[in-house]
């Protein structure tokens, strides 16, 4: 009995082993097995960092406006974005930036004095230089004036809104002498004033030729309180209702005796104030962030070299001097003397 059990436990042992071998063989079969095979290409080397996308910089130095700066920010962020750069705000670049990361174009805000150096050390990168007045265009250099370059048209716009809105065209301008750009403004306010009026001869007393229009007087560069006290006070006896102060002249001691004489004022938007707002009849200025806007498409794609001065515009109007039909034809005239229809000088 026990030899016939250790004869059936033998046959059992050889059945499991042979199910084994059975069951080896089909896991070594290829049919079996899938086999995944990755390429190395896919397989990233442990700690190699991804490379960085290239640089788009607004630059604002110290000195720049700061609520220019605020405006352009988000603007010039999103364009360089758009352009699949990364955006920083910086306060300073110099060549040895240049050494640490890949540059590709750089908006700078004025003042930054070197700015012509830094662009012909990184002739690869594109420059974009805004309210510069003082600069020429290069190959990698394009220049957005902040404004100022056409000051015989603002001269004459002024002419042309004092004549207007003044009784008897009693109109005059403070410029200063031993300026090309403030005599332009003067010139081309003398030029409005006659543009829309002709002789200007008053029709009511004062008369005679001391009371002939329109009246100016070019200030001494090194003028003290006291010679501009005197000159306004000249201008105010000789019965000017209406001032131009041409950019540049402004003074809050100017200022300040037009409105307590009650005079009218047309200025620079850079000189308005609120507690001159009664007076002030316009602001001449440029629209700087406008100017970007529309300039940038023409930026990205030329090479450089681009050169654009902002339109003048027309603001801080107080209607109640300037009417609103007055305007509209101030405006129109505006565009044709921007555009060169009607000239800023008869000469």
């Amino acid at each position: 009995m026990k030899k016939n059990r250790a004869i059936i436990w033998l046959l059992v042992i050889l059945l499991v082993l042979t199910g084994c071998g059975a069951r080896t063989e089909n896991a070594d079969s290829p049919e079996d097995e899938t086999i995944t095979v990755v390429p190395e290409t896919e397989i990233a080397p442990i700690g190699t960092p991804t490379p960085l996308a290239p640089v788009g910089v607004l630059l604002t130095p110290p000195g720049s406006d700061q609520g220019l700066v605020d405006e352009l920010n988000p603007i010039i962020g999103g364009y360089i974005r758009d352009l699949g750069l990364r955006f920083q705000v910086l306060s300073n670049l110099t060549p040895d930036n240049f050494q640490q990361d890949d540059y590709q174009i750089v908006v700078v805000l004025a003042p930054f004095p070197e700015l012509q150096t830094l662009a012909e050390f990184a002739p690869d990168t594109k420059f974009l230089a805004v309210g510069f007045n003082d600069l020429v265009p290069g190959a990698n250099l394009s220049i957005l004036r902040s404004g100022g370059g056409d000051f015989d048209v603002q001269g004459f716009i002024a002419g042309y809104i004092a004549a207007l809105i003044t009784d008897d065209w009693r109109v005059g301008a403070l410029s200063v002498q031993e300026n090309p750009d403030a005599l332009a403004a003067r010139d081309g306010f003398r030029t409005g004033v006659k543009y829309y009026c002709g002789l200007c001869n008053p029709k009511y007393s004062p008369t005679g030729i001391n009371y002939l229009y329109p009246k100016y007087i070019d200030l001494p560069v090194d003028a003290t309180d006291l010679d501009i006290s005197a000159n306004v006070d000249f201008l105010v006896d000789r019965a000017v209702n209406t001032f131009y102060i041409v950019p540049g002249v402004g003074t809050p001691l100017i200022y300040n005796m037009l409105v307590a004489y009650g005079k009218n004022i047309i200025g620079p938007g850079s000189d308005y104030q609120e507690e001159y707002k009664d007076n002030w009849v316009v602001s001449l200025e440029y629209n700087l962030l406008a100017a970007v806007e529309e300039f940038w498409p023409l930026f990205i794609e030329a090479d450089g070299g681009l050169e654009h001065i902002p339109p003048l515009l027309l603001t801080d109007i107080n209607y109640d001097l300037l009417s609103e039909g007055k305007l509209i034809l101030a405006e129109k005239i505006l565009e044709e003397v921007s555009s060169g229809y009607i000239k800023t000088s008869y000469e």
